[in-house]
């Protein structure tokens, strides 16, 4: 598994994610196991010496001697005493519990009282010195004293209950101790247990994250494949596969994008298709003429006229094409400013005004008669309006239609000719690059308009009117005009 993939940084995550778990477990598990078992051990052992506190009150006497004549318990026989140690180990091995619990008696000289003085069975020295310290180091010798300590590698737990008030017969403290080797093995096991559950579950969930990651990536590598296909220029193939919600739109938008490359390939192709043919057109014409100069088969002043007069359209041609590549590309930059709408376009119809008067076509102008801001670019401006006109002009009759209005923080510009109009098949096509009407020619002044205003966060559109065709131009006006 290479770690530069998606799957495997899902498979790393999940990983660190099981091992942290482990770890967590393991030691909130441990210390919640400990808590628990000594708040057990204590409740056991203040149960054990609650039961032995109360055998050592009840047959102590009975035992020993008679109450109001017991001599202390150093100077009792050893046979006696010996009975009340078989009574009292009797009532430990009644007591249910995981300990193995023994005890100490102490009198009220905190030394230890046995039955086996000389001999060396019983609890180690250390164990009972740590027992009789932690009575010295008492404050108030009535009170119970809980003890943790260690004993010669071995861990020890006990209670020491002071009886020196409740008997005659010279008992002083009952200590119940018990080591935690039992406990520390059952803890042992259990974690062995826990391991074994934690190794099992970390497998299983190693496997589940795998088959995830799997599924995760799948989608990917088909979307890798398809764009490898669109890099190839193969655009009509479709994604259609079952997704997730995360991933439904990146899939609609790659099969959005691969429509409009196939969209945009096509007109590309298009393009240069119509460049071929508009411009093979007037070069044929200057090359037959040419030829017909050089055979003298022509009139010479009336090829040269036909000459210059295709020239010069090729030359009109190659600057608009120039000019909408510039338009189209990041590069070309916009000089924007605040500019008086009415004014701008005044100086339009002024300098496109001779061309009408050569045609007998009036420009009529019901303008805002006020001052109305917008934000853009001059020239470029000029020049989508200059080239709306000039469409008019071909194809009107007499009279061009000029009106402007303000709606909703917006200028509407609506230039009507009354010319025949467009066909039915023309409208949806007008503003596309070399589309040409009955009278166009180049097909490109149009597209010019469009996308000069589209930068301008505007919007242009072209309608049969009742007396002919009509432009309307949308603008955003400044907010200082409102």
């Amino acid at each position: 598994m290479k770690r530069t993939t998606i799957k495997w940084r899902i498979f790393k995550y999940n990983l660190i994610v099981i091992i942290m778990l482990i770890t967590l477990t393991t030691v909130i598990f441990n210390i919640v196991v400990r808590l628990y078992f000594e708040k057990e051990i204590i409740r056991q052992l203040n149960k054990i010496a609650l039961s032995t506190e109360h055998v050592a009150l009840q047959h102590g006497p009975n035992l020993l001697s008679e109450p109001q004549k017991s001599p202390p318990l150093d100077q009792q026989n050893g046979n006696d005493i010996f009975k009340f140690y078989l009574t009292l180990d009797r009532s430990l091995k009644e007591q249910v519990t995981v300990l193995n619990a023994d005890y100490i008696l102490l009198d009220k000289n905190k030394l230890i009282v046995t039955p086996f003085p000389n001999e060396r069975f019983g609890p180690s020295g250390d164990l009972t010195d740590q027992i009789t310290n932690a009575i010295n180091k008492s404050q108030n010798l009535n009170d119970e004293i809980y003890l943790n300590f260690s004993s010669y590698s071995t861990k020890y737990i006990a209670i020491i209950k002071p009886v020196p008030s409740h008997n005659t017969f010279g008992l002083g403290w009952i200590a119940i101790y018990s080591s935690l080797d039992k406990v520390n093995q059952i803890q042992f096991f259990i974690n062995l247990i826990l391991l074994a559950i934690l190794i099992f579950s970390a497998l299983v969930i190693v496997v589940v994250s795998s088959i995830v990651s799997k599924k995760i990536s799948a989608p990917f590598l088909a979307l890798n494949n398809h764009i490898k296909y669109i890099a190839e220029r193969n655009f009509g193939n479709k994604i259609n596969m079952p997704v997730d919600d995360e991933l439904r739109e990146l899939v609609s938008s790659i099969n959005i994008m691969s429509e409009k490359l196939e969209s945009y390939d096509k007109a590309q192709k298009t393009f240069l298709q119509n460049v071929s043919h508009e411009f093979r057109t007037p070069l044929m014409s200057i090359q037959s003429y040419a030829e017909g100069i050089q055979y003298d088969v022509v009139d010479y002043n009336t090829a040269s006229k036909i000459i210059v007069d295709e020239s010069k359209r090729i030359t009109h041609l190659v600057e608009d094409l120039l000019y909408l590549s510039r338009l189209d590309s990041i590069e070309e930059s916009y000089h924007y400013d605040s500019l008086d709408f009415d004014k701008l376009l005044s100086n339009c119809i002024e300098r496109i005004n001779g061309i009408a008067i050569s045609d007998n076509i009036k420009i009529t102008n019901k303008n805002l008669r006020r001052s109305t801001k917008i934000y853009g670019d001059e020239e470029k401006l000029s020049r989508s309006i200059t080239n709306v006109l000039s469409n008019c002009i071909r194809y009107a009759n007499n009279i061009i239609l000029v009106t402007s209005e303000i709606v909703n923080n917006t200028i509407i510009l609506t230039i009507s000719d009354d010319g025949p109009g467009f066909e039915s098949n023309e409208l949806p096509n007008v503003f596309e690059r070399f589309y040409k009407g009955r009278k166009g020619k180049f097909g490109l002044g149009l597209s010019i308009s469009k996308s000069i205003i589209e930068k301008h966060n505007g919007k242009i559109s072209a309608k049969n009117s009742e007396s002919g065709a009509q432009f309307i131009i949308e603008l955003p006006i400044l907010p200082n005009n409102i």
